[in-house]
This record gives C-alpha cells, sequence and structure tokens, in this order.
C-alpha cells in the first residue's frame, strides 16, 4: 500500500493541469497515422492488410512530435525552484512517461508491422536517448535565455538545423535514419557500426548537456529562481 501511495505521488508530479494537455495532444497527433494504418473493413478479406504506407508516417511523425515535446520540458523547467538533483530527474521522467503513455500504439504498430519485439526495444531506446538530450537542452536554453522569444527562436532553429544536418552529417544522430534501420527490410545486424555510432553518440552528448545542466543549476542563486508550476 505505501509503494502504490508513492506511485501515485509521483504520477501527479508529472501530470499536471499543463502537462495534461501535453500528453493528450501527444497520443492524439501520433495515434492518428496509426488508425489510418489499420486495416479497411470495407472488406473481410482485407482485415488482414495493414497499410504499410501510414506505418512509416507513424513512426515519423511520432518522432518528430516526441522531439518537440522532449524540447519544451526543458525550459519550463528552468523556471522551477527546486533543487538541482530534482530538477534533472523530473526532465528525464518527463519524457519516460511521455514514452510510457505511448506504448499502447507501438504495441499496435508490431503487430501490424510484424517486427520483432526486439527491433522495436532497439528503436525506443534510441527515441527516449534521443528525446533525453533535446529535453537536456532545451532545459540548458532555459538557464541560459529567460526571454520567451528568445527561447521559442532557438529552440525550433537547433531543431530545424539538427533534422537538417544531421541528415548529411553524423547521419546516426538523426532519428529517422536510424529508426529506417531498425523498420527497414534488410538485415539490423549488417548496419551495427552505424547503429553504434548513433548510440554512443548519444550517450556523449547526454553525458555533455547533463554536466552543462549541472554547472548552469549550481551557478543559479536560489533566491532569484523564478517559481514556476510544470
Amino acid at each position: 500500500m505505501r509503494y502504490y501511495a508513492k506511485a501515485l505521488d509521483i504520477v501527479s508530479e508529472l501530470v499536471t493541469p499543463a502537462t495534461r494537455s501535453v500528453y493528450l495532444s501527444y497520443l492524439i497527433l501520433s495515434g492518428i497515422p496509426l488508425l489510418m494504418a489499420l486495416p479497411s473493413t470495407a472488406r473481410i478479406d482485407e482485415l488482414v492488410k495493414p497499410r504499410p504506407s501510414m506505418l512509416s508516417v507513424f513512426t515519423t511523425v511520432t518522432t518528430l512530435l516526441f522531439t518537440i515535446y522532449s524540447l519544451n520540458f526543458g525550459p519550463v523547467h528552468a523556471k522551477l525552484k527546486k533543487t538541482l538533483r530534482e530538477i534533472q530527474m523530473s526532465v528525464l521522467a518527463h519524457v519516460c512517461l511521455l514514452l510510457v503513455l505511448s506504448l499502447p500504439y507501438w504495441t499496435v504498430f508490431q503487430g501490424l508491422s510484424g517486427h520483432s519485439i526486439g527491433r522495436v526495444l532497439g528503436a525506443l531506446t534510441y527515441l527516449v536517448l534521443y528525446g533525453w538530450c533535446w529535453a537536456l537542452g532545451g532545459l540548458v536554453i532555459g538557464l541560459r535565455w529567460p526571454s520567451e522569444i528568445a527561447q521559442f527562436n532557438l529552440k525550433y532553429a537547433l531543431l530545424v538545423a539538427s533534422m537538417l544536418g544531421t541528415f548529411f552529417i553524423l547521419r546516426p544522430l538523426n532519428p529517422l535514419l536510424t529508426l529506417s534501420i531498425w523498420f527497414g527490410e534488410g538485415s539490423v545486424s549488417e548496419q551495427w557500426g552505424f547503429l553504434l555510432i548513433g548510440y554512443g553518440g548519444l550517450v556523449l552528448v547526454f553525458l555533455a548537456l547533463f554536466v552543462w545542466v549541472t554547472i548552469l543549476l549550481g551557478k543559479r542563486e536560489p533566491l532569484t529562481i523564478e517559481g514556476g508550476i510544470l
């Protein structure tokens, strides 16, 4: 009973009136292409034939939305009057909850696509690492640039530049390219070098951002922190 109450407390901290709309919009927007990928009910013999083109749309839309929402968790946390550890753990917890809420979608996707559970889990591991990096990046932006206009411009300029830049340079750090390997028709083992660079690169980026956030939060004066509720 004690653990159940503790779990409810954790969930209540993550799902607030502000974040509730974030989670709902993510589930609705990412669920639309998956719903369209379901087999048509027009004919009985078509029930076993999903729409593969919409499955690709689902992975693309879900990845982009996951990145955007993870990025936006950061600046909001920069306003909270909490300790360094509490802010860092809260950012990571929000990203994880975003993924957990979408797991039913990924279960349906796995059934429709026929991919192994291992492939789906490998892709989700990359996705959550990618989201963590962007969440910490958003936190850095929120701590360095208090202006909301500056934050907005920086967030989306970096996002667009990253997506386009990694399509040509450091390609393993592009989530769309990496997920295309996991969900492609070829053997994943043939692309192990690409995946190793991708996962290793994200871990290095994550650690660098984590250290940067730790330094910025350590320098912040407690009395000048602007309170906020996520």
